[in-house]
């Protein structure tokens, strides 16, 4: 019983670890998809980017490739004072034949992140170049010392407020302009420089600063600043503001040329000799705020499921083992209350404890009356068997058991397991409960009666007598109450022993297993008999176990129980060798055919017949018969 009460323990503690393993998968599981869909929503997020970012390029290229073909178009000659003809030649190559040539929009869209560490990237080209840098690049100060009339201090000084940007230039073959910001940037640089056989002329810049500033986001974050090619602004650096400044520079008419419907903007003719210079600034803010929360939002969520799966996991695990913990705690408290040389049994007590839950297929839910039961039965067992040690009454009493006469007697039922938790089941009580029950409503007198249930299955029941027992005492008329309306049809033997002082419970308890096993033997081989005199008288007939039983009044495990502890054989045994024996007697003595005698013995199919008779002879039915026919022809 033990091994199958652990067994059963076991298996449970498998479900409850089972749950919680469960619950840290769904964690995993939920950590990693959200994780994936992170990544690949971070990777949305990037390609999404840059296709905003190359629309814009593609449309500033547009822009400037308009001005250029119209330029091209035709010579456009302005004189002086001196009555010079200056002419305006361009580069051959637009800056989308550069972009393309030098594998920019490619290298866009080939970026997998960006953030304030990004190393610079743009190549400077004669048409148009890119730029995307951060803070983080400005950190040396070994940079600061190699750029000419550039400070730390100054360029930090020159950052405006969120969502501005301050520049600067960078002193070095070819000029590209280095931007100091909060946040990383994209910034776009046209050049128109001049053919260099152009000589002294006009540089003439397209006024498409409205046009170019269109292109950027609807805010204030996007500058447009017009320097030469040394990086100084063509604009005064006490004129203010400079992007807006180079915007109302060009909107004065003095600063523009109109030629056929388009506008150009002049600049001296120093500055033009080397050629003008246009930057267009984005901060990438403004350009991911749409993606960046949808990027939030997703990790939002992810981060509510792995809260989410937390919690469930620790209420799950509290739900599940709260109440076996609060049962073991309740049981030690009790325990503590105990004396001192009784608390030696604690652990057995859980023990069994553990075991009659699982026993029971109890739900890990007990309330404070089983756990009292328990431990009732725990130390009355532990106080019959005399391994209770000190104040016995004092050690019961903690359990609500009072014994308050000296005299008792001890009673044993004996069941088989599992037709006593067949019957537990369906009276939905514990046994034990309803023994005391029943003896708490009958007319005892002053006995008392106590009872405890083993695991094993075997029930204890103790009678506290006042004073010397006498015959009038109800203990068997009681028992026999007890029998049939507790037990009812399920099967058991009572042994009930003589009356002792208290303080011999186990001689007690040894008398009353006498009395039950003695008891028992004669009560089995009487058991025994009816069994077998109804097999020889049903035979013939289709019977069973069930059958048997249910005409016996006996339960199928106790009349298997029955023919092999007094015939040492079994039920089904029994009845095959009495039917071959009737079928010897009918093959040797009568005509009969094989399905006739059949017929008689109980079997009607002829081929299980056959079978079967072999098996018990080693030879077939036919065979037998006509081995017998020849040895009386012999004796004949």
């Amino acid at each position: 019983m033990i091994r199958r009460a652990g067994n059963k323990t076991r298996h449970r503690r498998v479900q409850l670890q089972m749950v919680v393993l469960l619950l840290l998968f769904t964690i995993l599981t939920t950590s990693l998809t959200g994780w994936i869909i992170y990544d690949r929503m971070s990777d949305q997020v990037i390609r999404d980017t840059w296709q905003q970012q190359e629309a814009l390029l593609r449309s500033a290229c547009a822009s400037v490739n308009r001005e250029i073909d119209q330029i091209r178009s035709f010579s456009w000659q302005i004189s002086n004072d001196n009555g010079v003809q200056k002419y305006l030649h361009l580069t051959e190559q637009t800056p989308k034949d550069i972009l393309t040539k030098r594998g920019i929009i490619e290298k866009l869209q080939q970026m997998k992140a960006f953030s304030n560490t990004m190393a610079d990237i743009g190549i400077y080209a004669e048409g148009m170049d890119i730029i995307i840098t951060g803070e983080s690049s400005y950190q040396a100060e070994d940079y600061y010392s190699r750029t000419e009339g550039i400070t730390k201090q100054g360029m930090i000084a020159k950052r405006s407020e969120p969502g501005k940007v301050a520049l600067s230039r960078f002193a070095g073959s070819g000029t590209i302009h280095r931007i100091l910001s909060a946040e990383p940037v994209l910034a776009f640089v046209s050049s128109l420089p001049l053919n260099a056989q152009a000589g002294e002329s006009y540089a003439f810049f397209h006024l498409n600063a409205e046009r170019l500033y269109a292109c950027l986001p609807e805010s204030d974050s996007g500058t447009l600043l017009l320097t030469d090619r040394e990086g100084n602004p063509v604009i005064p650096e006490d004129a203010g503001e400079e992007g807006e400044i180079s915007r109302l520079y060009m909107q004065e008419p003095k600063n523009r040329i109109r030629n056929n419907g388009s506008e150009y903007g002049v600049v001296s003719m120093e500055t033009a000799a080397e050629g003008l210079y246009c930057m267009a600034v984005i901060p990438y803010g403004e350009l991911l705020k749409p993606s960046l929360q949808l990027r939030d939002v997703v990790m939002a969520v992810m981060g509510s499921c792995m809260v989410i799966g937390l919690l469930a996991a620790v209420l799950a695990s509290r739900r599940l083992y709260a109440p076996l913990e609060r049962l073991l705690g309740n049981v030690r408290q009790l325990c503590r209350e105990l004396p001192d040389d009784s608390r030696g049994n604690e652990y057995k007590m859980l023990d069994d404890a553990i075991h009659l839950i699982s026993a029971e297929n109890h739900e890990l839910t007990l309330s404070n009356r089983e756990v009292n039961r328990l431990l009732k039965n725990r130390l009355l067992n532990d106080w019959m068997e005399g391994r209770l040690k000190g104040d016995a009454d004092e050690t019961l009493a903690k359990a609500g058991v009072e014994l308050p006469y000296q005299m008792i007697r001890i009673a044993v039922v004996e069941t088989a397991l599992r037709d006593l938790e067949r019957l537990e089941a369906r009276n939905g009580e514990n046994t034990a409960d309803r023994i005391e029950t029943l003896a708490a409503e009958s007319d005892l007198g002053l006995m008392r009666v106590w009872c405890a249930r083993r695991t094993d299955g075997m029930i204890l029941i103790l009678f506290n007598l006042d004073g010397l027992p006498a015959a009038t005492v109800p203990a068997e008329k009681w028992l026999l109450t007890c029998r049939e309306q507790v037990f009812g049809d399920c099967p058991c033997a009572i042994g009930l022993g003589g009356a002792r002082e208290k303080e011999r419970a186990a001689e007690a308890l040894v008398d009353a297993m006498i009395d039950l096993r003695s008891g028992e033997e004669s009560r089995e081989e009487k058991h025994y008999a009816r069994l077998t005199e109804y097999i020889r008288k049903e035979y013939m007939h289709e019977i069973s176990l069930d059958s048997a039983g249910e005409t016996l009044g006996m339960s199928p495990s106790y009349i298997g129980l029955v023919f092999r502890k007094v015939g040492e054989t079994s039920f089904l045994k029994y009845l095959t060798d009495i039917r071959m024996e009737e079928t010897k007697r009918l093959l040797t003595t009568t005509d009969l055919t094989l399905r006739e005698i059949g017929e008689e013995v109980g079997i009607t199919n002829q081929n299980t017949l056959i079978r079967t008779f072999k098996k018990a002879t080693g030879v077939t039915p036919g065979q037998y018969r006509v081995a017998n026919q020849a040895m009386n022809s012999q004796n004949g």
